[in-house]
């Protein structure tokens, strides 16, 4: 305030900071007066609370303590607060982004548990397993996740498992089928998305193990079309999504620059997936600024999942505790379409494994140096090879009906 004199009317002195202030500024806080830099309202009760005791709720909102208490849970997973309702894990409380990443709901049991704490129907023994395959003997529960079978060395700890969507037209013995082939393999699962199908979910193999040492799960693949009736790329219901430990990754710069990749991408990987989904959006990563701006950001993408939200069906999912979700496939039973997939996630895995800040700068990051990456190394990437001519031709817009 200046050197005038003013009313008490028209003035008053903040009880935290003793400056005095025009009363536009007044919090009133019990019987007490704040300044409006030492005081703010509840977004929830709309009640003055001075800063001291104000509790943040759902990461961006200020409650009093009354309401923080009486209104809000504590994620012990990633020591925030949340508004609404929680999930009890052996009587911890989750909110719903910890849930996802770090727990299961196990049908059978009728109960969740946290990923590293197995029931009974993830263990090995089929007797065990969850209702639904105790009951077919061939297809899972969607909630189901039998413990992980590593197949294949990788010196950098990359593996990849992928789920195929498909619907089937000779269902029951397509499934008993599949499932006796696959043992150990891959395992069949429910999928609410399918009308009258499965979803097959991989082990997690490396790349090598996909190419050299999987005859018996492409031929299984293969038969499920031809004999029984399988179809994916020429239906509306089914994608291929591949996922990526997230260990195989060198660091967090790794990742951040696979993310960037795929999204600056964007039109050369719908072509290539050969689809554009609302179930895996490429324009998650673009925020808005003051003026109303796009600005590109993968803040969220690259943050533990823990902390940080980001958007499920997205192009590159990044929600999960330990793999990063590649979700813009079109599903297709055509193994050499499988294995161009599995291809174009490796090569991008490598391509930007040692990339240098300078490489970036001088536009590593487009198609054309990553075509010529692949170019030099067709004789690891073969079906990704073969398909790189003829991506620019494809119209996203014109579904291809094929033997797939």
């Amino acid at each position: 305030m200046n050197e005038h004199a003013y009313c008490t009317d028209c003035v008053f002195v903040c009880e935290d900071c003793d400056d005095v202030r025009d009363m536009e500024q007044r919090i009133v806080v019990g019987v007490m007066s704040y300044c409006d830099d030492c005081a703010s309202y509840c977004n929830r009760c709309e009640d003055g609370m001075d800063n001291d005791s104000s509790r943040t709720v759902d990461r961006d909102e200020s409650w009093c303590e009354y309401c923080w208490e009486n209104y809000s849970y504590y994620c012990d997973s990633c020591s925030e607060s949340y508004s609404g309702d929680c999930t009890y894990v052996q009587d911890t409380p989750y909110c719903e982004r910890c849930y996802e990443s770090e727990c299961y709901w196990c049908e059978d049991c009728d109960e969740s548990f946290t990923n590293d704490n197995s029931c009974d129907c993830r263990d090995n023994d089929n007797d065990r397993c969850c209702r639904a395959y105790r009951n077919s003997g061939t297809i899972h529960d969607y909630s189901c996740k039998p413990n992980p079978k590593f197949k294949g060395t990788s010196k950098h700890n990359m593996y990849l498992g992928f789920e195929l969507e498909t619907e089937v037209q000779s269902l029951d013995s397509g499934a008993r089928y599949a499932s006796s082939n696959l043992d150990g393999i891959a395992y069949l699962k429910h999928d609410g998305s399918i009308g009258n199908g499965f979803e097959i979910v991989t082990h997690p193999h490396t790349h090598q193990e996909y190419r050299e040492n999987s005859k018996l799960l492409w031929d299984t693949i293969e038969l499920l079309r031809t004999k029984y009736g399988a179809r994916s790329w020429d239906t509306d219901t089914c994608g291929l999504h591949i996922h990526l430990s997230r260990k195989g990754f060198k660091s967090g710069a790794h990742l951040h620059r696979f993310i960037a990749f795929v999204y600056h991408n964007a039109p050369h990987m719908m072509k290539f997936a050969g689809r554009k989904s609302r179930f895996a959006r490429f324009n998650d990563v673009y925020t808005f600024d003051e003026y109303d701006r796009p600005v590109f950001s993968l803040k969220h993408k690259v943050a533990s999942p823990a902390f940080t939200p980001s958007e499920r069906y997205s192009a590159v999912n990044t929600q999960n505790a330990h793999t990063i979700e590649l979700r813009f496939f079109r599903g297709t039973m055509n193994t050499s379409g499988v294995l161009s997939a599995l291809d174009l996630a490796q090569a991008m895995v490598e391509y930007t494994r040692d990339l240098r800040l300078d490489d970036v700068k001088l536009g590593a990051l487009s198609w054309d140096w990553f075509a010529d990456y692949v170019v030099s190394n067709n004789g690891l990437y073969p079906d990704l090879y073969s398909r790189l001519d003829k991506i620019q031709s494809v119209d996203i817009n014109n579904k291809i009906v094929a033997n797939a």
